[in-house]
């Protein structure tokens, strides 16, 4: 009878050890995970960065607009200087 509440003693610590191992390995994988709070700051960094970039593309297309203007502008004058020139 002695040696069935030992298999049973060695039966319960073999569980208690899995479990502790389980709980080590929960507890390791949590503390890899980003908080709310990195995750947040994360967010307002890549809206800053994101309001950032915005601002270049408008500014680049503005720049655009206006040379895209002046091509047309140059065309309309080379238009006229060529009628002038078949004219005469």
């Amino acid at each position: 009878m002695s040696k069935k509440p030992s298999s049973d003693e060695d039966r319960i610590l073999k569980l208690l050890i899995s479990i502790d191992t389980r709980i080590t390995n929960i507890e390791e994988r949590l503390s890899d995970m980003a908080t709310k709070e990195d995750l947040d700051f994360t967010r307002n960094k890549l809206e800053e960065r994101i309001s950032e970039v915005r601002l270049e593309v408008r500014a680049l297309g503005r720049a655009v607009d206006k040379d895209s203007l002046t091509i047309l502008d140059f065309e309309k004058r080379l238009t006229r200087v060529e009628k002038r020139e078949f004219v005469k």
